[in-house]
């Protein structure tokens, strides 16, 4: 498996100080989903709670069957190098330095964490998703993990954070993550950006939902899921359940805008029955080049109407 290369990390680190600013303020009401508010709500309120006590906040949030520390939620802490300093699950793994640590196909999970404690905000807050083997699981499960920054009364930075199996997609999540792979392509070059998103364990490929490229006339370019096609594929005239042509209609859209989203009608996995899925796309260019960004995913309810 191939690892993320020097200039994919060094931009990553960029695209989180500048494109990823809004996160600085997050709030519960900016998600769709109740778990997800919920999320961020406690993280939000362990965070502050650390401002005000330092390290004695730790006590309060390892109390069993609390708000911090249930059946399914726990919070972390880590210093801004990698160490962890409060993990009531695996007690064992505090003091060790984890900067390292990737997930099952090699995503950097501590390394995007230290990138939020980088950036200039006390308040600093992002989003962390990664494979992982949950010990209820037979396989590796995607997890979502939501930190923030914190100052603790001494000064130190610390980064607070809890996480979620199973969690529910944001349209955010997509948008974010399409619009920082375009960021790439547009600065690093065709061949450069091209041999990162097609890497399985780029950190832009979240939650099941991979970022595809394509050209102005349908051809695949970047597929991470089929990274050894030999065979070039045109997604031109692929039509829908419904007789909908989700790439026309986004070429007719990106011809006024540099954004769109469209829908797509497919066969449920399991089930056959119809399932609607959101395309984000972004056009972008590249020297005298024009690309198709994009990613999908199916929204965990009909909310998808709105």
């Amino acid at each position: 498996m191939n690892r993320l290369g020097p200039v994919f990390l060094a931009l990553l680190g960029l695209l989180l100080s500048t494109m990823l600013v809004a996160s600085d303020a997050d709030q519960p009401s900016s998600y769709l989903y109740q778990d997800n508010r919920e999320l961020v709500a406690l993280v939000h309120d362990a965070a502050a709670l650390i401002e005000q006590r330092g390290t004695q906040a730790f006590n309060t949030l390892a109390i069993k069957g609390s708000r911090w520390l249930d059946e399914e939620r726990y919070l972390f802490v880590y210093d801004d190098q990698g160490t962890v300093l409060f993990h009531p699950i695996e007690p064992d793994l505090q003091g060790q330095n984890l900067a390292h640590l990737e997930d099952m196909q090699g995503r950097p999970i501590v390394a995007r964490l230290l990138e939020i404690g980088r950036r200039p905000d006390p308040d600093a807050s992002g989003w962390m998703f990664y494979l992982w083997e949950g010990p209820w699981h037979a396989k590796p499960q995607w997890k979502a993990s939501f930190v923030r920054k914190a100052i603790s009364p001494d000064g130190r930075v610390l980064l607070v954070g809890s996480g979620l199996y199973n969690i529910k997609i944001e349209k955010t999540f997509v948008k974010d993550s399409v619009d920082q792979a375009a960021e790439l392509i547009r600065t690093q070059g065709r061949e450069a950006a091209f041999a990162e998103l097609g890497d399985i364990s780029c950190p832009l490929h979240i939650l099941d939902s991979y970022i595809q490229v394509t050209d102005e006339e349908g051809n695949v370019l970047v597929d991470p899921l089929f990274p050894n096609l030999k065979k070039k594929r045109n997604i031109s005239h692929v039509v829908d359940l419904i007789g909908k042509n989700a790439f026309q209609d986004t070429k007719t859209a990106l011809q006024h805008s540099e954004a769109t989203w469209t829908r797509f009608t497919e066969p449920k996995p399991g089930s056959g029955l119809p399932e609607k899925r959101l395309i984000y796309t972004r056009k972008v260019s590249a020297g005298a080049e024009t690309f198709y960004v994009s990613a999908s995913y199916v929204p965990a309810s009909p909310i998808w109407l709105k």
